[in-house]
């Protein structure tokens, strides 16, 4: 098992809406969803606030610039992958406005970066939850659920409701 899997593992993912009724999805390298079609984040850097990471994954991997977003829920996943067990704390992001990725730009640790409308790429079962709280998709209960248990996760979603906005622009000098 890698070192970084092999306790908790705080993460940060930005919903990303795009133009014309997209959604902003990235196509993962690594890491236990490795070869699937997700949310753009990633792991929080010590020092850095869940908001910060959420808006560096999100620059980093689309080049999308987030200047407002606000939080919405905080999920507990856990799962087996080749490596071991997983366990990681994520919170999730909902960038205000819609964002355009930059023409020809190729994201950090990513294979691919696609704006595609829900349901036009294969997404992954923890989306499925993930897009319905953000307001972008009702994928029902039932759904969901049969979803992460055929991939083996299990899932604990909690909701923020009334938050304020919590993310600021993009850091500068961020390398991609």
């Amino acid at each position: 098992m890698t070192d970084r899997f092999s306790r908790i593992l705080p993460v940060s993912l930005m919903v990303l809406p795009g133009p014309d009724g997209t959604v902003t999805f990235v196509h993962q390298l690594k890491g236990p969803y490795a070869g699937n079609w997700l949310l753009p984040g990633g792991g929080i850097e010590p020092g850095e606030s869940a908001g910060a990471a959420a808006v560096r994954e999100a620059y980093e991997e689309t080049g999308c610039r987030v200047t407002s977003c606000s939080p919405f829920a905080v999920y507990e996943f856990t799962g087996q992958w080749s490596e071991g067990r997983y366990h990681l704390l994520m919170f999730g992001f909902l960038a205000d406005g819609t964002h355009r990725v930059p023409d020809g730009f190729r994201g950090h640790n990513v294979g691919a970066v696609r704006q595609a409308r829900i349901g036009d790429l294969p997404l992954h079962s923890t989306d499925l939850q993930i897009l319905t709280d953000a307001g972008l998709a009702s994928y029902r209960e039932p759904e969901i659920s049969r979803a992460l248990a055929a991939d083996g996760i299990t899932m604990h979603a909690m909701r923020v409701s009334g938050a304020a906005t919590a993310c600021g622009p993009a850091p500068e000098g961020v390398i991609t």
